[in-house]
């Protein structure tokens, strides 16, 4: 497991360069639009917290690991899958629940700011979770109020 982590670290390290650029250029209005909103697994904490890009916030929406699962085996149709198809699932699974564990730790480490994203949440609460977190941030990540 711990090989296809470093696999999927290495992949977003590479990718690392061309979003800090995309995120530069918007930051500076460089770039047409009211804005950028990035999402995914790529945006490892402990390079987001060292942008300096003025006008920049960042915020980790996780998980409870069971909340996850209920999501992918949905979202998959697990049970109506076919064994092989199954255990694919659960070794995808296993991998995103291993990385999203590492990635909590290093947001921790850090201190920055991270949002359950539960199910007893509706996504008009979990926005306005977010924008209040990026709202009181005094640096990248890091809301003043804490989150």
């Amino acid at each position: 497991m711990d090989e296809l982590i470093a696999s999927v670290l290495e992949h977003h390290e590479r990718l690392w360069p061309r979003i800090q650029e995309l995120i530069t250029e918007y930051a500076a209005g460089q770039r047409a639009g009211a804005g950028l909103v990035l999402e995914g697994a790529a945006l490892w904490p402990d390079r987001v917290a060292g942008l300096t890009a003025p006008h920049t916030a960042a915020v980790w929406l996780t998980a409870e690991d069971s909340v996850v699962r209920a999501r992918m085996y949905e979202g998959s149709r697990y049970k109506e899958a076919a064994a092989e198809e199954q255990h694919l699932i659960e070794k995808f699974l296993a991998r995103t629940v291993r990385y999203q564990a590492l990635m909590q730790g290093a947001v921790d480490r850090r201190g920055l700011d991270r949002i359950e994203a539960d199910s007893d949440r509706s996504p008009e609460e979990l926005a306005d979770a977010v924008l209040t977190a990026v709202g009181s941030q005094g640096a990248i990540g890091r809301s003043t109020a804490g989150s």
